[in-house]
């Protein structure tokens, strides 16, 4: 079993991040208080899922002997403020999320889409928006 730490420190509506032997700062921009010191909540969590599709690419890459040159992705999310500000009739995070990838590689279409399937089965972040019945919609293309 692996574990996780991150540690905390706010000030205002930013919050110093330490994780591992790293330190990020998370904000709100201007128009919800904060101080657009860095990205917020949301964004961030976009750019772990992309991070977190990139491992697994990788990972899955080699295992599969798939000549995968680099990946590139761009990731937008749908979310409707009314659940963060209290109706309950609204789920408080996104409610679809949009994954483009472009892949830089030698292999053919098919391989690219072996690739795609694993990745959305095996990618942490991936999965747990899934679970959380996230729309998840999904386009691969090879550059």
């Amino acid at each position: 079993m692996m574990k996780f730490q991150v540690n905390g420190v706010s000030e205002g509506l930013a919050l110093k991040a330490t994780a591992g032997n790293h330190e990020m700062v998370l904000d709100e921009g201007s128009q919800m208080g904060g101080k657009d010191s860095g990205p917020n909540p949301l964004q961030t969590s976009l750019a772990a899922l992309a991070s977190c599709e990139t491992v697994t690419a990788n990972m899955a890459a080699k295992e599969m002997g798939f000549d995968l040159q680099s990946i590139d992705f761009e990731i937008e999310g749908e979310f409707d403020p009314k659940g963060f500000m209290g109706d309950p009739s609204v789920r408080p995070y996104f409610q679809t999320v949009r994954v483009n990838a472009t892949v830089k590689t030698s292999e053919s279409e098919e391989r690219v889409k072996e690739l795609q399937e694993k990745v959305e089965a095996r990618c942490p972040v991936y999965t747990m928006m899934k679970a959380a019945d996230v729309k998840m919609e999904d386009s691969w293309t090879v550059k």
